[in-house]
Parts: C-alpha cells; structure tokens; sequence
C-alpha cells in the first residue's frame, strides 16, 4: 500500500489526462480501495475529487507563476549589481534604524515599506521631518527614498542632509540623474509613463512599479537570510 507522502507526490505531478482509481493502485501495487481510503484520509470526499482539486491547484499555481513573471518582467533592465548593493545594505543596517521618506503619491509606498521592514523585524521609521535627519539622533544608518521626480524639494532636503552624513542612501526615483538620483547608491530608475503630468491626472505605474521592486528585492533579502553562504550552502 503506498505511503500518504509518496502517494502526495504522484498527484502532484502535472498529469495529462485524470488516471482512475483502478489505474493508480496499479501503478501503485495496491488495491483501488486501499486508493479511495487513503484519499478519504487526506480528507477529500474520495478519490476523483482529490484528483480535480489538486489538479486545480497545481494549474492555479502555474497561472500564478506566468501572470507574475509577467507583471516582474521590468525588473530584468535593472542592474544585477543595484540589487546585491540593495540586500548588503539592508543586511549591513539590520540593528540600526532605518528612515524612509516619500510624500504626496509616495507617502503610501513609504508606509508600505515601513511595514514591510517592521514585520521583517527591522528597525524601520516613517519621516519625512528635517530635523530627524539633520540632528541624526536617531543615529539611523540608511535612508530609503521616493520621488517619482527625483526632485521633490520636501524629500531632496533629507536626502542631501543625509549624504553630507554620509549615511547610506537607496533611492526609487522616475528620473535618472536628478538631485536624489545623485545622492543614492543605489538609485532605481523606474519608468515614469507620464513625465509631465506633475498632478498625477493620468495613469502612471511609476507607484506600481516601486511597490513591484521593493517586493522583490525584499525576497533577495529574505532569501540571503536563509541562505547566507549562498543557496543550499554553496
């Protein structure tokens, strides 16, 4: 009679076409009612109902999975080296507390971020107050920007105060070599659909587009903490 473990791992392979009860207990050396029993153990009203769910879930996941490299498909232009400078940093500044500043449209992906950081048991703060980064005595080692411009005066200011305290700065911006853009290193530079539209009256995935990176570069993170000498210890 086959294991619940390695009759798991013979439905979860794609399949073709739906294999009977009969056919499966062949395959397995059994009987078709030691089949059906062990689908009623797994919880399933019986075997051709574990068979259509699981399939369903196995097609679900693959449909995840090609929408989703879709929709990431962007973050193949962006430089393999901005993305390693972005997991030491966050790794260099794990005890220390790190600022994230955005405003207007980016006030809700700084919010996002500081969530993010906090649930990953980072020491992450809100702020786009200049005295927060003029005194520095919050003795923060990172500061994590966002401007669809690059130049927005009320994020600018912080950013600059920081770089003359030589803290470290990772910027998302819309505009490459604008006055954040300098600053940070490293900058992302995301495609901003509509340059001209300072009001925003327009659709512009420029917001999408941060939250897209920030996601993924959050996963490197994670990936690096349970593998820290590489996967699978290499």
């Amino acid at each position: 009679m086959p294991t619940s473990s390695s009759f798991c791992r013979r439905c979860w392979k794609p399949q073709k076409t739906a294999v009977s009860a009969a056919c499966e207990s062949l395959q397995n050396y059994t009987s078709p009612a030691a089949v059906i029993r062990l689908s009623k153990k797994m919880g399933y009203t019986g075997y051709t109902d574990m068979i259509y769910r699981i399939g369903f879930l196995i097609q679900n996941e693959i449909d995840n999975k090609n929408h989703a490299s879709d929709i990431t498909a962007f973050i193949g232009d962006i430089p393999e080296e901005k993305m390693h400078s972005f997991v030491e940093l966050l790794h260099a500044n794990r005890q220390k507390p790190i600022l994230v500043t955005g405003t207007g449209f980016c006030a809700p992906l700084q919010e996002f971020m500081v969530r993010k950081l906090l649930v990953l048991g980072y020491c992450a703060i809100g702020s786009n107050s200049y005295e927060v980064y003029e005194s520095g005595a919050l003795n923060a080692g990172l500061v994590i920007a966002i401007s669809k411009s690059g130049k927005t005066n009320t994020i600018l200011k912080p950013v600059q105060d920081s770089f003359a305290q030589h803290r470290s700065i990772i910027a998302f911006v819309g505009a490459d070599n604008s006055p954040i853009a300098r600053c940070a290193d490293p900058a992302f530079v995301l495609l901003d659909d509509k340059m001209l539209d300072d009001r925003n009256l327009t659709a512009n995935y420029f917001y999408a587009r941060v939250l897209i990176t920030f996601e993924y570069l959050m996963d490197l993170v994670l990936e690096k903490d349970e593998h820290p000498n590489g996967k699978e210890g290499q």
